[in-house]
């Protein structure tokens, strides 16, 4: 569920208490800011308001907030706004974990800004966590029904107490125009990863007189936020070229342990017990990073051997009661799936050697009551001549090469990058970072 930008440091940036809001233009304070290898570099602490749902204008304001990093050039572009993925991964947080040559590469070109999204780090509101429930049985193979049956539950218990509908990403789109006003910008730039691509194509199309120009890595379109199967499948297969055997063992495993689950007594007498569902998640997770492809691989031939210790390492923190981010799930189940995706979906699933794994507990999740939902025209190709650069990773199977391919046709001025060996953490790659930079010199 979780898509990663740069390597994130977990600890909360805490904004000082001197910033002062003036209406809805923020007074910056000046405050250090570390980040890769732990050196601090001069920053700003800025914030603005917006409304909390524009349509409903009685439901208040949230605060949101930003760190902006000035440029050296003498003749600036607009300024580049960072925008984290997840949904639900925050700007300030993958910040600590940027190298400073990367910083420094764009702040050469134009002020940087790590944007908080609603929901998201330091931004308000800042409580969205529900709180952990139940969890699924260890001594039987994971069964993704009777997980998602808790999901529910502990969703249901949350939306008595917080309200998601606030948390949309057209209202996200929103609040970048707002931001692009409290810094008095009259068009920004967006860099984008994963989920964060899907929010700059939703601004591109809400606010495209403020939008100059958007780099997005890993894109995910706006009809993307489900994954198709197929495609998942592909990714496998171009990993497959680059480790031989890959997929047949795979499907050997899933249908080992369809007939026969496998047990492990652990030190303290808790018996776990693996199957095939287990074995299709745990390979659909690791479709984020080069490493988590690489330690997955490699895991196989003991499976093959049938010891099937690392699923069972891996399967037990999924199944024990986890926090749940309620701006991750609304955001999500908002933007949903067109009805012509959910049927590609179902009919690809059963085909596919990994199911449906990669999109679970969506889309049944995004049934319970009290979470938002975008009109269909949301789900809509984005039509669009703000100048775009769009990269993926041939094993990337979460924001997979096809997705630029189908974002790309309504962009009149778009650039598309395909990396071989790339997957979901394209802003470690060296290849695309220069082309961000590249990307936006030129612009």
């Amino acid at each position: 569920m979780i898509r990663r930008a740069w390597v994130a440091s977990f600890a909360i940036l805490v904004f000082a208490q001197v910033l002062v809001l003036a209406g809805n233009t923020p007074r910056a304070s000046q405050q250090p800011f570390a980040i890769g290898g732990g050196e601090s570099i001069p920053a700003e602490a800025g914030a603005f308001t917006v409304p909390q749902v524009r349509s409903h204008p009685g439901t208040g304001t949230l605060t949101l907030r930003y760190v902006r990093f000035r440029t050296r050039a003498l003749d600036p572009k607009p300024p580049i706004v960072f925008l984290a993925g997840g949904p639900g991964d925050a700007a300030t947080r993958a910040f600590h974990g940027m190298p400073k040559t990367v910083l420094e590469s764009l702040t050469a070109i134009a002020d940087v800004i790590a944007f908080d999204q609603r929901g998201t780090g330091t931004s308000d509101p800042t409580n969205v966590t529900c709180a952990p429930q139940g969890g699924a049985p260890l001594d039987a193979p994971l069964d993704p029904q009777q997980l998602g049956g808790v999901l529910r539950a502990q969703l249901v218990s949350c939306l008595s107490r917080l309200d998601a509908t606030p948390f949309t990403t057209a209202e996200s789109a929103d609040d970048l125009a707002d931001l692009a006003r409290a810094i008095d910008a009259p068009k920004i730039l967006l860099l984008a990863g994963s989920y964060g691509t899907h929010l700059a194509l939703a601004a591109a199309r809400q606010h495209p007189d403020t939008i100059a120009g958007m780099a997005l890595l890993g894109v995910e379109g706006p009809d993307d936020t489900l994954k198709l199967p197929g495609r998942v499948d592909a990714v496998l297969t171009d990993i497959d070229r680059a480790h031989p055997g890959t997929r047949a063992k795979i499907a050997t495993l899933i249908e080992r342990l369809t007939h026969a689950p496998w047990t492990k007594t652990l030190p303290n007498g808790q018996r776990v017990t693996v199957g095939a569902w287990d074995l299709q998640r745990r390979v659909a997770d690791a479709l984020s990073t080069t490493r988590d492809i690489a330690a997955m691989v490699a895991t196989l031939d003991p499976m093959m051997a049938g010891d099937y210790s690392d699923l069972v390492r891996w399967t037990i923190p999924f199944r024990l009661p986890r926090p749940m981010n309620l701006m991750h799930v609304a955001t999500d189940c908002a933007s949903y799936a067109s009805a012509a995706r959910l049927a590609d979906i179902r009919s690809q699933a059963s085909s596919s050697l990994l199911g449906d794994a990669i999109n679970f507990p969506l889309p049944e999740l995004c049934d319970v009551a009290g979470l938002p939902r975008l009109p269909d025209a949301f789900r809509a190709p984005v039509i669009s001549s703000v100048p775009a650069l769009l990269v993926a990773g041939t094993f990337d199977g979460r924001t997979p090469p096809p997705n630029i391919d189908d974002a790309a046709r309504g962009l009149a001025h778009a650039r598309t990058l395909v990396i071989p060996g790339a997957s979901h953490g394209l802003f470690q790659e060296p290849q695309a970072m220069a082309a961000v930079v590249e990307f936006f010199a030129a612009r």
